[in-house]
């Protein structure tokens, strides 16, 4: 009798095991629905397995909010990050310079009144 509970034990056992390894493929290996469509699609992904961060030359609020950093040991690569801030600087410089070339040329045409457009 022992044996028959020590079998059944082994096989319900087996049975879980091999439902995990079929079923949890996309939660042991997340991104890989993503590199499979990659590697379909003839472009090679990154050697760490994570998708290198895009940043638009002139990003909007809606590509800001859907930035997502890959992560290291300690946080997040400090090269990605220091990438988007510096864009984003300049980004700000040049929206800011257009923003008082508009301001300026505003003033001269009429005096005391500010435009009302926006870039």
């Amino acid at each position: 009798m022992n044996y028959l509970l020590v079998g059944l034990t082994f096989l319900v056992l087996a049975v879980v095991v091999a439902a995990c390894a079929v079923l949890g493929t996309d939660r042991l290996i997340p991104g890989r629905r993503v590199l499979d469509a990659l590697s379909s699609d003839g472009v090679d992904a990154a050697v760490g397995g994570e998708l290198p961060l895009i940043l638009s030359d002139h990003p909007r609020g809606k590509e800001l909010h859907s930035i997502r950093f890959s992560t290291a040991f300690f946080g997040y690569h400090r090269d990605e990050v220091d990438g988007v801030l510096a864009k984003l600087m300049d980004e700000n410089t040049r929206l800011r310079s257009l923003l008082e070339s508009d301001s300026s040329s505003a003033e001269t045409d009429n005096p005391g009144q500010i435009s009302s457009e926006r870039p």
